[in-house]
């Protein structure tokens, strides 16, 4: 509806109407239902392009953007809150904060943490209100807990065969221990469920930018949405939902699970079948399918992420 606009996945519904990030440029739009279009340039020059998803933060947006400072790129992870007209409201530097604790814990983080490498890949970040919180996917990782005001890591949950948990101290005394299932591996769209349990879709597809000669983490032959309990003291997640469709789907990248009110759930299966196919199901509350859409596909131009709309609550003015 709107011109001059290029194609992005970096996108939220908000207010009756798209918050939009330039895959190649600093730039937010705001694009109205009646098409209408405003721009906002972030503050230059340190941004550069907004990547992967949009999110609700405490008193913004929460945006991923790639920065480059003093001529080095910082690819995929830095987390942002915006203002809905673009002004930097807050920032997480994600190589500051694991250089930061891992030197702490006695650890170099040199071949960790990687300048101009895509080293931790952040795909979808969330924030908790009730424990004033931030929940952020390392694609390449784990997913990380921090703390909104500090930054400071509260925890880890990933695959415990990868880089990250065998090779540093500090980095495997924050992890928890999974319970009754899988951990996140490759994993995509965080999310907090009504009581506050993460929500997230497993992609089951181990990393594809480590180190040379370290770990990459297991592959698991299919790809299913799984809900954690976390217990923050018992330093455990348990896996309390999934749903594995015969564990006869896999898609390595992109994909998403949302929930209703109503604890039904869509589930997007962005790139199956070597990614030339999309699915798309509606779960019941027993996980019984209600209706499963099939897409001709290229990788994730589809869908990268479906989110159900509540059309009931939508008004136009």
């Amino acid at each position: 509806m709107a011109t001059g606009l290029n194609d992005s996945i970096s996108t939220l519904f908000s207010a009756n109407g798209f918050y939009i990030g330039s895959p190649n440029a600093p730039v937010l739009y705001r694009m109205e239902l009646d098409g209408g279009l405003t721009a906002n340039l972030l503050p230059p020059p340190t941004f550069t392009n907004f990547h992967h998803d949009l999110a609700v933060g405490k008193n913004g947006l929460l945006a991923e953007v790639d920065t480059v400072e003093n001529g080095v790129a910082n690819i995929e992870a830095v987390l942002l809150e915006l203002s809905p007209t673009g002004q930097a409201l807050k920032r997480w530097d994600m190589a500051q904060i694991f250089r930061d604790a891992m030197q702490a814990g006695g650890d170099d983080p040199s071949n960790f943490v990687r300048d101009g490498v895509d080293w931790f890949h952040m795909n979808s970040a969330i924030y908790s209100r009730a424990e004033n919180a931030l929940y952020v996917s390392s694609r390449e990782n784990f997913v990380v807990k921090l703390d909104y005001e500090t930054g400071r890591i509260l925890w880890l949950l990933g695959d415990a065969s990868k880089h990250w948990y065998t090779s540093y101290p500090s980095l495997r005394a924050l992890a928890l221990r999974v319970v009754g299932g899988n951990p996140p591996v490759g994993q995509h769209s965080l999310s907090l469920d009504a009581d506050g349990k993460l929500l997230l879709f497993n992609n089951g597809y181990g990393s594809l930018n480590q180190p040379a000669g370290t770990p990459t983490g297991v592959t698991l032959p299919y790809s299913a949405p799984v809900k954690y309990a976390i217990d923050d003291s018992k330093r455990t997640a348990t896996a309390t939902w999934t749903f594995e469709h015969g564990r006869d789907i896999f898609s390595d990248i992109c994909s998403s699970v949302f929930g209703t009110s109503s604890a039904t759930y869509l589930v997007t299966y962005s790139a199956t079948e070597s990614r030339t196919h999309a699915r798309m199901l509606g779960l019941d509350q027993a996980g019984n399918v209600a209706f499963d859409f099939d897409y001709p596909t290229a990788n994730c131009s589809t869908a990268f992420l479906a989110k159900p709309f509540p059309f009931d609550a939508l008004s136009f003015e």
